[in-house]
């Protein structure tokens, strides 16, 4: 049996195992509801003859007070004849209900019940027609008890016969139903515990073989995924899990048969790509020996072009401080021409009193003449600063680095730009007890001393008394040392902070200013490992931040480190 007919077979027994059990259900539930109808007719019957048997009682008594009273009692034969005419019509529509339920059961009931209402009637007609003969003396009680009895004995009888029949049926008719409920609850054990044990039997016999199938494939299956493609499964054609252990062994085969091809294929590929790759390994060769060649050319020509850019940056920055020394040469030239004018001076007296032949000096002489001679020895040692000062920011450049003092290169700057700042702005400095830096002094002179033009240009000339330009330097953390020259100017709009430091901008007029200078220093701390920074509000004046590195243990001993 194939699987698709083991399917349909658990299906349609399961389908009517459901049936079944839904139409016993059905079954029970419409004997049910027999059972009560019926029952709930025996009741109206029963009812309706108890209102018969209360309606006569009353209805003699009545006929009693109507004659005592001295009133027709035709009335109330009427209204006793119109009772039992519904009544009648009652139980006739409950005993044929009856009748529909249970045919077999009912086919003497209505005579019986005819035969009561007949007798009914007829005591009724007598009843009234004794009562109305009655004379008027005699005693109501008397009277109404032997007509009670006549009552009882005759249709009393038969009132009490038919409900007492009723009753047994209503008795009978509840053991009956007891017994179908019991029959009932037997059967909703039975039959669900039959069903499932019926279902569970045939699942078995389906799945335990088809799981053993399906075991069987899943280690196939798994000894294929390891390689072994000589496994097979045995093949049974009556099911569909034959026909799939049979597809399985030919994928198995086919398998074999694909791999060993690939194999085969593989193996040709691997001898052409080794072929290929020999070849081309040796065309890379080529290749890398041809652009090695290349590379060595083009990295000795970067070489030749960075030296060249160096060498010219060298000479840029050379020119720029030629320039600002040009601007000071005025300036310069005075202050150097002041010592020499009094040194001349002191050499003239000294050489007129010293002449052969003169007497000797005096004491007092002679002290004069030391004066005369150590204003001439100040005089040359000004001098001699200054040209000191000019020839460390006018001497060729260099590459080195080594441990700048900060204090002395600001101080060699400031006196170079002190005729240049004289009439501007009085000069604040406070750079005292700084350690040293790492850097150059030429290149570091001509950094203040472009910072400090640049100040004094930022301020009219004749304002001397409102404006300042500050020096101030103080060590920042444990490496570095800060530097800001600061000035109370004109300020820099501040559409223009950003390219301050950008080559050739300048703000001057033509022919004043090159626009090199700010540029200059910002490369030249950059080389030395700084930070320049500028921070400046129109009208309030302008400050530059220099970032310098402290020299250091590990730096000390370097003596040909190079700016980039």
């Amino acid at each position: 049996m194939t699987v698709r007919w083991k399917v349909l077979l658990i299906v349609g027994l399961t389908t009517g195992l459901v049936l079944l059990m839904g139409l016993t259900l059905l079954l029970a539930t419409q004997r049910s509801q027999h059972s009560r109808d019926r029952l709930m007719l025996i009741q109206g019957q029963n009812e309706s003859l108890a209102r018969l048997h209360l309606a006569s009682e009353q209805y003699l008594r009545g006929l009693l007070r109507a004659r005592d009273r001295g009133t027709s009692t035709q009335p109330l034969q009427l209204e006793m004849m119109a009772l039992i005419a519904r009544e009648e019509a009652l139980l006739q529509h409950t005993t044929a209900a009856e009748e529909a339920l249970s045919p077999d059961e009912q086919e003497d009931e209505w005579a019986h019940t005819q035969t009561l209402l007949a007798a009914l009637r007829s005591w009724t007609t007598e009843a009234e027609a004794r009562v109305r003969a009655l004379p008027l003396e005699t005693s109501p009680l008397t009277t109404e008890w032997r007509l009670f009895e006549e009552f009882e004995n005759n249709v009393g009888q038969l009132i009490t016969a038919a409900q007492e029949a009723e009753y047994q049926e209503r008795i009978e008719h509840l053991n009956r139903a007891q017994i179908r409920l019991k029959k009932q609850a037997w059967l909703a054990i039975l039959l669900p515990a039959i069903s499932c044990a019926l279902l569970l039997g045939l699942v078995l016999i389906i799945l335990v073989p088809m799981n053993r199938s399906l075991k069987a494939l899943m280690q196939a299956a798994r000894r294929i995924g390891e390689g072994n493609f000589e496994v097979k499964l045995p093949e049974n054609p009556k099911d569909e899990l034959g026909t799939l252990a049979h597809a399985f062994n030919q994928m198995a085969s086919e398998l074999g048969k694909t791999l060993e091809e690939k194999q085969r294929l593989m193996k040709a590929e691997a001898e052409a790509t080794e072929r290929h790759f020999r070849h081309y390994n040796a065309l890379l060769e080529q290749t890398v020996h041809t652009r090695t060649a290349q590379l060595e050319q083009a990295n000795t020509q970067l070489r030749d072009s960075l030296r060249q850019l160096e060498e010219a940056q060298s000479r840029l920055i050379f020119a720029d401080r030629m320039a600002s020394m040009g601007r000071l040469a005025a300036g310069v030239g005075h202050e150097i021409n002041n010592p020499l004018s009094y040194v001349l001076s002191n050499l003239n007296y000294l050489s007129r009193e010293l002449q052969p032949g003169r007497p000797a000096p005096s004491a007092e002489e002679k002290l004069e003449l030391m004066d005369a001679l150590n204003s001439a020895r100040e005089g040359a040692e000004r001098v001699r600063l200054i040209v000191k000062d000019l020839r460390t920011l006018s001497r060729p450049d260099d590459m080195n680095t080594e441990p700048v003092d900060l204090g002395e290169v600001v101080r060699g700057a400031v006196k170079l730009a002190e005729r240049e700042l004289r009439d501007h702005a009085r000069l604040v400095e406070d750079y005292g007890g700084l350690p040293r830096v790492r850097g150059n002094a030429t290149r570091l002179g001509q950094v203040f001393l472009n910072l400090l033009i640049n100040a004094a240009h930022a301020i009219r000339q004749g304002g001397k008394a409102a404006n300042e330009i500050r020096i101030h330097a103080r060590p920042s953390g444990s490496r570095h040392v800060r530097v800001e020259v600061s000035d109370t100017g004109c300020g820099i709009p501040q559409e223009n902070l950003t390219r301050v430091f950008e080559p050739f901008f300048t703000t001057k007029p033509v022919g004043e200013g090159t626009g090199m200078g700010l540029s200059v220093c910002h490369s030249i701390i950059t080389a030395l490992g700084g930070e320049l920074h500028v921070q400046s509000q129109v009208g309030e004046g302008t400050t530059f931040s220099l970032l310098l590195p402290v020299m250091d243990d590990a730096h000390s001993g370097e003596s040909q480190a190079v700016l980039s």
